[in-house]
């Protein structure tokens, strides 16, 4: 095999995996909707004030492959804050199917996160490595 020719596989095959990694992206550009903001979840000993007034807290628990809650609706209004209080005993993701789709990334312990939900409608809320809903946001 000459020089070229492995220079040529390499670049073949880096291809290749930049192309399968990135069919592996987020289920929200696989129904379609477009990709939308990335929050870090900021761990509860670093939260230096409590949710607004109004603000919908959703206390989430993920341990193991078990989440709570389990994926009801919870009903909000256009405009509201919306707090995500996470209790994890490993790293994850939230995933928020609004539009844009907003991913909420957490560490293992407890986080908290918020987002504004400001288009009407049925969002679905996960565990996105889990695939496990957190909750159906009715906006209202």
């Amino acid at each position: 095999m000459t020089p070229r020719t492995r220079a040529l596989g390499a670049v073949l095959a880096a291809s290749a995996l930049a192309i399968t990694l990135t069919a592996c992206g987020s289920s929200s550009a696989q129904k379609g909707s477009k990709a939308g903001p990335e929050i870090n979840a900021t761990p509860i000993a670093q939260v230096t004030a409590a949710p607004a007034a109004g603000a919908k807290v959703i206390n989430v628990t993920v341990k193991g492959d078990t989440v709570t809650p389990d994926g009801g609706r919870i009903q909000i209004t256009q405009g509201q804050l919306v707090v995500f209080k996470i209790q994890a005993d490993t790293k994850g993701e939230v995933h928020v199917h609004g539009s844009p789709a907003t991913a909420i990334f957490y560490p293992a312990g407890a986080s908290e996160a918020s987002i504004t939900m400001k288009q009407p409608g049925i969002i679905e809320v996960e565990i996105e490595q889990l695939g496990k809903p957190i909750a159906q946001l009715e906006v209202k």
